[in-house]
């Protein structure tokens, strides 16, 4: 007989909270679950094949090709859009980004001030970054003697 394997557990956008679902689609609160990072350190320790044994390859695969909502937020957007199906056509996954979405644009619209302003902050520390990368790879070009 064929033991379950553990499923990973999908990266939920910020705002939601629950199980929500593994990387295959499975409600996380029926099945044997793993996070992301648990998942990766297993395949650090164990290898490829032996972490296969113990884990669902369509999670393993599904967790390979997507980031989080802190790697880069635009892809983990894209990833809800194909979910509910935008793209496809499907109507059997629900409404719920769309939703969430009407419920973020009337919240910037309420207050406009907070909204621009958390956009201009992190423009301006994008910036700040920007600059003392250049600057830390300015001294580094330097000669060494010239830097004493």
């Amino acid at each position: 007989m064929k033991e379950p394997v553990d499923h990973i557990l999908r990266p939920q956008l910020p705002w939601r909270t629950g199980p929500g679902i593994t990387e295959c689609g499975y409600n996380a609160e029926k099945v044997p679950t793993l996070t992301r990072a648990a998942y990766f350190e297993r395949l650090k320790d164990l290898g490829q094949q032996r972490c296969a044994m113990m884990t669902c390859m369509t999670c393993a695969q599904t967790a390979s090709r997507w980031g989080a909502w802190s790697d880069d937020p635009r892809p983990a957007m894209q990833r809800e859009l194909e979910w509910e199906g935008v793209r496809y056509g499907r109507t059997d996954r629900g409404e719920r980004l769309r939703d969430e979405l009407l419920a973020i644009a009337a919240l910037i619209e309420a207050h406009p001030d907070e909204f621009d302003a958390h956009v201009a902050a992190t423009e301006q520390r994008r910036a700040w970054l920007q600059k003392k990368s250049a600057n830390e790879k300015a001294k580094l070009s330097i000669p060494r003697a010239r830097r004493l």
